[in-house]
């Protein structure tokens, strides 16, 4: 463990840690399609979450495990925490303004009483971490914003959205109010994975 830092985690292809590798920092998260995870080597401040492609969801503290494939013989998702944190609800930002590049805006996600998180548009999921809740299946709400990221950073979206754990299934959901800008959309990926889009301007 001594290359392994404190706030990193690895996963490998291969049991007894072979084969080919990813590093996976706090408030990541790996897709993985092809369902080939067989250990994986989590950091003293980690927690990493694996889902399994049959539902099954596996909490995973610091320390090496060379082999998971007795309990998840088909890894879907990994998710890299703190391990201070229950879960993440693992956001990624794209927009459908016409003549603006890609990466032109940023949302920011600031979970009630945490820390905020900031997503560049364009790029893949960023985890908004967090902790567990009481009861554990409480809702959170967040308060989101987006901005361009060029001067003057002009906002163009602001509002609400309240996500919840559900302790029975280990999934993410969200609930939308009318706090929830009208000019952005949602869609729910995946069992924590979420899209918001900034449609208009």
């Amino acid at each position: 463990m001594s290359t392994l830092g404190d706030k990193e985690s690895i996963i490998f292809k291969e049991k007894s840690f072979g084969g080919e590798k990813w590093s996976l920092q706090n408030g990541s998260r790996y897709g993985n399609q092809a369902g080939a995870l067989r250990s994986l080597k989590v950091g003293k401040f980690c927690k990493v979450n694996i889902w399994d492609k049959n539902g099954t969801m596996q909490t995973f503290l610091g320390g090496e495990y060379p082999d998971i494939t007795d309990k998840l013989p088909n890894v879907d998702i990994v998710q890299a925490i703190d391990v201070q944190f229950k879960y993440s609800v693992d956001i990624r930002f794209k927009h459908n303004v016409q003549g603006r590049d890609p990466n032109d805006f940023k949302l920011t996600v600031i979970p009630y009483q945490l820390n905020g998180v900031e997503i560049v548009s364009g790029g893949d999921y960023s985890g908004v971490q967090i902790p567990e809740l009481n009861p554990p299946d409480s809702e959170i709400v967040c308060q989101i914003s987006i901005r361009e990221i060029k001067w003057p950073g002009q906002v163009f979206a602001n509002g609400s959205i309240y996500f919840k754990y559900t302790p029975s299934n280990n999934t993410v959901s969200y609930r939308k109010t009318e706090g929830w800008p009208t000019n952005c959309e949602i869609v729910q990926d995946d069992v924590s994975g979420f899209t918001i889009t900034l449609k208009s301007i």
